[in-house]
This record gives C-alpha cells, sequence and structure tokens, in this order.
C-alpha cells in the first residue's frame, strides 16, 4: 500500500461561491431546454444527442488543459458503474420531464442535495452532518416544498404522478453519484472522471430508444431545439459539470450541494417566463426560506485532516 499526501476540504472562498450561484442558476434553466427538446424529439434520443455534445465539449476542454483523459485498468470498474447510474439517473429525468411540467422538475429534481447531504454524512469525515447544517437543509426543504404547494397541476404535465415519481428517482440517483464521485476524482483527474461515465452511457440511450416507443404527438423540431440541446450539452452537462466536479474536488459535497437549493428557484422562475404558466403567489416566501436554508446548512464542518489510500 501506498500512502498519497494528505487532502483537506478547502472552506469556500468568494471565487467558489460565485461559481457555485452561478452554476445553480444556469442548471435552473435546463428543465426549460429539457421540456423544450422533449416537444421536438422523444426522450432517449433528446439524451443521446445531449449526453454526445457533452462528451464533445468535455474532451475538448480537457485537452485544451492538457489533461489525460486515457483511463487507467483500476478505474475501468468505477468508471463503468458511473455510466450505468448516470445513463439511468438522466434516463429517469428524461422520461419525467416528458410526463409532467418543467415547474414541477425545477422543484422536485433538485432535492438531490437532502440525499447528497445524508449520504455524504457516512462517507466523508468533515461532512459530518452536525445540526445547523440539518436545520439549514429542513428549512431549504420546507422553502421547496412551500413553492411546490402553489401548483397541482398543468397542461405541461400530461402524467404528473408517474413523471414526478421518475424525477424523483433521479434526484435520488444524482445525490448518490454525487458523492461517490468526490471520492473518485481524489484519485483520478476530474476532467477524466466526467468524461468517461458520459461516454459510456451513449450505447444504453441508443438501447433505450431503440427499444421504447414513442407514444406522444411531437412537432417539428426548430432551431430553438437545437440551442436548447447545446445548452444542455456544453453549458450544463459540459462546463457546468466540470466546474461542478473540481468544485468538489475543493471543498465538501454537502458544502458546495447546499447552493442547489437555489437552483428550483431559478428554475420555476425561467420555466413559468418561457412557457407563460401563472408565477406561484408563495415564490418570494420560498425563495426567503431557500435562501436562509443555505445560509445554515452552507456552514461547512472543522476541516478534519485524512489520508486518502489506493492499493500499490
Amino acid at each position: 500500500m501506498s500512502t498519497k499526501a494528505s487532502r483537506i476540504s478547502q472552506p469556500l472562498g468568494i471565487a467558489s461561491t460565485l461559481i457555485c450561484l452561478m452554476i445553480a442558476v444556469v442548471r435552473g434553466g435546463n428543465p426549460v431546454a429539457i421540456k423544450l427538446v422533449l416537444q421536438s424529439l422523444p426522450p432517449m434520443q433528446g439524451a443521446s444527442i445531449r449526453v454526445a455534445i457533452g462528451c464533445a465539449s468535455v474532451g475538448i476542454i480537457g485537452l485544451v488543459r492538457g489533461e489525460d483523459l486515457r483511463p487507467r485498468w483500476r478505474e475501468v470498474g468505477p468508471l463503468a458503474s458511473l455510466s450505468v447510474v448516470y445513463a439511468v439517473q438522466i434516463s429517469a429525468m428524461q422520461v419525467g420531464s416528458d410526463l409532467t411540467s418543467p415547474l414541477f422538475v425545477a422543484i422536485l429534481f433538485n432535492t438531490y442535495p437532502i440525499i447528497a447531504n445524508l449520504t455524504s454524512s457516512f462517507f466523508v469525515p468533515e461532512d459530518r452532518l452536525n445540526p445547523r447544517r440539518a436545520i439549514g437543509l429542513a428549512v431549504a426543504f420546507a422553502g421547496m416544498a412551500w413553492v411546490f404547494s402553489a401548483r397541482t397541476e398543468s397542461v405541461l404535465a400530461p402524467n404528473p404522478v408517474v413523471g414526478n415519481a421518475l424525477i424523483l428517482f433521479a434526484a435520488t440517483l444524482l445525490g448518490m453519484r454525487m458523492v461517490y464521485t468526490r471520492q473518485f476524482v481524489l484519485r483520478v483527474p476530474y476532467a477524466r472522471a466526467v468524461f468517461w461515465p458520459m461516454v459510456g452511457s451513449l450505447p444504453l440511450f441508443l438501447l433505450g430508444d431503440a427499444a421504447l416507443a414513442d407514444g406522444m404527438v411531437r412537432s417539428e423540431s426548430t432551431w430553438e431545439t437545437w440551442v436548447a440541446l447545446a445548452y444542455q450539452g456544453i453549458v450544463v452537462g459540459g462546463a457546468g459539470q466540470l466546474a461542478w466536479v473540481y468544485l468538489l474536488r475543493k471543498h465538501t459535497p454537502g458544502t458546495v450541494i447546499a447552493f442547489s437549493f437555489l437552483t428550483p428557484i431559478s428554475g420555476v422562475a425561467q420555466g413559468a417566463a418561457y412557457f407563460d404558466e401563472p408565477v406561484p403567489t408563495p415564490l418570494v416566501t420560498g425563495l426567503a426560506a431557500v435562501l436562509a436554508g443555505i445560509a445554515l446548512a452552507a456552514k461547512s464542518a472543522p476541516p478534519v485532516r485524512r489520508s486518502d489510500r489506493t492499493g500499490a
């Protein structure tokens, strides 16, 4: 066994805080982009194109930065596992978004910080769920639930019960994947940890597209469809995901992911504006609760030095 240098998760600085906020707002537009694409393309077809664009953008960024994208043999197993989880998560997200409103997606999908924080508290020593963070998460979740209570039905939600269940399932997978990925990128370059799960998921999306019958009525694709796909692939799935994994490598998962509670507010606002849906009246109250929860939950526990060991 060989011992690598000890690592200490860094506290959030101004730069990391601004990046977290920017990513949270950008991700708020993802449900809107997904729903727009689904008006023209079936779920698995849209997913395969979106992820292919994301692969290309991550690969180009990695090469420009001089990253070594070649996987090592000991990394094949974890990367293959991440590929399957990523494919199932995105598939559930796509199908669920096809069945429910983007306002529901913006709120329900972003419950994943709850799962991430709970999971992280078991595997990351310095990310223990202290009383302050627990209260913050509870307040932020209450804010999301309050916003959710303003909207019970929508013309964009043909089957909200099944759609919402799939979105919550996708959120659970993402929360667990975030924690696992964070531990994985302590040992490998983060561009490699993002690139290969996306590549490995592509055949699964293509198989899903061939196997699943499309029962929805869809319109012809327009330039907006392709702009939305580029947004998902380049901005959210490419640069955004690389920045997110970079932050997870520097800081504890619970500290970084707590900022994701801003995303549902951004998503609801953007979805309501783009699809001309009424803005829920409790939005301001929910936003205040979410911001208060972030202020509490983002307070990280004191750093704990630990040794990361890998097989020789």
